[in-house]
């Protein structure tokens, strides 16, 4: 796929997925005043991939949306605001004050290989500056709704998007083929925070759920999530469950090859006992 090819996939009114990016999924989101917002621009080294899709658009980009500040959604953070002028907008516990300003602080996260070695290959991340640090629910834009989400980072976020009944979920779950998966335990900056908030968001989940990795949900993702919220942590030797190995595996090779459009999308999530390859009675999805 050359960069000429670069579509916008269109998953709901108004919503596009991005192609040819590494790290996270990159969403493009039209506000309720038509004004675009980018979530999640992903590694540095994507600005070329995300011009290109911008530039099939009439209107600029008013905002980058960042769900949370590991590399692999927000290293491309300071060179799109720099392209385009559009304002950042991320969570008060992700950011640095520096000489009187805030800006991101972006990292690697805490366990994966797969991040350091996209790091790499990427080049040196750039100082974001953060134009609106949220610290409460607040509309960032008409009709975008800016959720704090704390516990993989302090300053994780959410973004809903009521006209659509869909929110921008980052790495609060993870989509493997229509299961989702929380974040291992030592991916979480605080992951009894995380857990809390997990089980406090999935009580308000929308219909259509859009996660940082993996593919986005588009039905039953409120119900799915609720029903992930319930289930224990895994521990002991089923840690290391082949289930588990295998998603890991899956998931690392994403941070390497760029996304490539056409994917096909679950119409509505599996039932919790359906698919998840899990020999405990009880069940239990971590990544």
């Amino acid at each position: 796929m050359s960069r000429t090819d670069l579509v916008p996939e269109p998953l709901l009114p108004g919503v596009w997925w991005l192609e040819g990016t590494r790290g996270s999924n990159a969403y493009l989101v039209q506000a309720d005043d038509g004004s675009l917002a980018l979530v999640d621009p992903g590694f540095p080294g994507n600005l070329e991939a995300l011009l290109l899709q911008l530039s099939a658009f009439d209107q600029p980009l008013a905002a980058i949306l960042v769900t949370h500040a590991h590399l692999d959604h927000a290293g491309a953070a300071a060179d799109l605001h720099r392209a385009t002028g559009a304002r950042i907008v991320a969570g008060r516990g992700d950011c640095r004050l520096a000489a009187g300003r805030l800006y991101l602080a972006t990292g690697l996260g805490r366990s994966h290989v797969a991040r350091w070695l996209g790091s790499k290959v990427a080049p040196p991340r750039q100082d974001a500056p953060v134009h609106v640090a949220v610290e409460e629910e607040q509309e960032v834009l008409p009709g975008l709704i800016a959720v704090p989400t704390p516990g993989h980072t302090p300053g994780s976020l959410c973004y809903l998007l009521p006209r659509a009944s869909a929110a921008f979920v980052g790495d609060l779950v993870i989509s493997h083929g229509g299961t989702l998966t929380r974040p291992l335990a030592l991916a979480n900056w605080n992951d009894a925070r995380y857990l809390a908030t997990l089980a406090s968001f999935a009580e308000r989940a929308p219909e259509a759920g859009l996660p940082g990795h993996g593919e986005p949900v588009l039905l039953g993702f409120g119900e799915a999530l609720r029903e992930l919220a319930r289930l224990p942590r895994r521990r002991g030797l089923s840690a290391l469950a082949p289930d588990r190995l295998v998603r890991l595996a899956r998931f690392s090779r994403r941070f390497v090859s760029p996304r490539r459009g056409g994917t096909l999308l679950p119409e509505r999530l599996p039932p919790l006992s359906a698919g998840d390859g899990d020999p405990q009675p009880d069940g239990d999805r971590d990544r």
